[in-house]
């Protein structure tokens, strides 16, 4: 299941990210500005958190079979329309709009299952591979997309790369069992989770988390066409888009490292080690120049593995606040406040190019990873103090004193 799960995931997102590969082709075709680019990229987020609640509650009680399945098959069918039939802003939001929602259909449901499966001191490495894939085979979106742009253009790139998601969803239909229990319908309406403020406190670390994240993936390309290294290979364009992929695709060692190391040490301090180190490389990202292209590979390998490492642990984190039965709710919760950053960032990032230029930009993505860092810090002294509480509730109902 996690195999079947994870690699489906990974397709999914593939049609996702391409859109990012291509950016500056669509922007030149199209003619819109860095502002208009930005928005049709936050669509694709505006669909899935619009989604992302009734499929959380749907999650908790019943089959996910279908929901993943045809989810999946409709992800496929508007990422390829969208290479197909956009012609403006209007028509490119709307399509991407609709994919993002559909990716909603199977992000959440497929964690849900996974927390299921695995018991507390494995699921931080289930949960790395799962969300790793996601990098992998987003990053693998990148060279793959400018390569098939420079063949085709980017609509046959764009459409070529989305029907990955149209297998996933018909590999869902077929091979994944049927999971879930039927509803009572008192799980439907527990909100019992969102009461708790250990849980808010991990939801606003990862909507820092995302910020960051999803704002760099974004304009990371179009960024790297502009250094002198790239700009004077032989086919920048396509070194860029090997370039953006690897700070994508090095989220999956990010994402098992992290997970691995949350497992032995702790979701907190792990989570909030990696956004202190990812905010801080990605000022130094624009501050530093390259004049060197070993170099910026390097970097480049180590800025993925550490703009991603706190994924997997802050993901496990959700589900073992959470309640039994309400799982699915507190991942939904989590996707729609911690996503909603991802819709706003690449607009935010686009507006800041338009205005002054790739450092602000990038300084204004860094914002999110320090301002996560110090919910965790929050989180951590919130875990100590229910620590302490449960210890004297246990002294008191044993009758022991210090």
């Amino acid at each position: 299941m996690l195999l079947l799960l994870s690699t489906s995931v990974g397709l999914m997102i593939v049609g996702g990210v391409n859109y990012s590969a291509v950016l500056p082709t669509i922007l030149d075709d199209l003619g819109i500005s860095s502002t208009a680019g930005g928005a049709m990229f936050s669509a694709f987020f505006v669909g899935y958190v619009l989604l992302v609640i009734p499929i959380g509650m749907l999650a908790d009680t019943f089959s996910n079979r279908r929901i993943l399945g045809v989810s999946a098959v409709g992800a496929g069918v508007f990422g390829m329309s969208f290479g197909a039939f956009t012609e403006s802003v209007l028509v490119g939001v709307s399509l991407r709009l609709a994919a993002g929602a559909c990716f909603a259909g199977v992000y959440v449901p497929g964690l849900s299952l996974l927390t299921d499966a695995y018991d507390r001191d494995k699921r931080g490495r289930a949960f790395g591979v799962y969300i790793g894939m996601l990098s992998l085979c987003g990053g693998a979106a990148y060279p793959a997309s400018s390569w098939l742009s420079s063949i085709g253009g980017w609509r046959f790139a764009i459409v070529v790369t989305s029907i990955p998601a149209l297998v996933a969803g018909v590999v869902l239909l077929w091979r994944l069992d049927d999971r879930g229990t039927p509803s009572t319908g008192e799980e439907f309406i527990d909100t019992s989770i969102f009461k708790k403020r250990s849980y808010w406190y991990a939801v606003t670390a990862y909507s820092g988390h995302n910020w960051e994240l999803f704002g760099v993936q974004n304009w990371i390309v179009v960024y790297l066409l502009t250094t002198d290294g790239i700009f004077a290979s032989d086919s920048p364009t396509v070194l860029a888009g090997i370039l953006g992929g690897a700070v994508a695709g090095f989220g999956l060692p990010g994402n098992l490292l992290g997970g691995w190391i949350s497992d032995h040490i702790g979701r907190v301090p792990t989570s909030g080690a990696a956004l202190l180190l990812s905010g801080t490389a990605t000022i130094l990202f624009v501050l530093l120049s390259w004049p060197s292209l070993p170099i910026l590979i390097c970097w480049v390998v180590l800025y993925g593995i550490v703009l991603s490492a706190d994924s997997a642990p802050l993901s496990a984190v959700i589900t073992e606040i959470s309640d039994d039965g309400t799982t699915g709710k507190a991942l939904a919760g989590q996707s729609l406040i911690g996503f909603s950053p991802a819709i706003v960032s690449p607009f935010v990032f686009g507006a800041a190019l338009d205005y002054s230029g790739f450092t602000l930009g990038f300084v204004l993505m860094s914002f999110g990873a320090f301002a996560g860092f110090l919910a965790t810090v929050q989180l951590h002294r919130r875990e100590q103090f229910d620590s302490t509480i449960g210890e004297r509730s246990e002294r008191a109902s044993t009758g022991r004193t210090d």
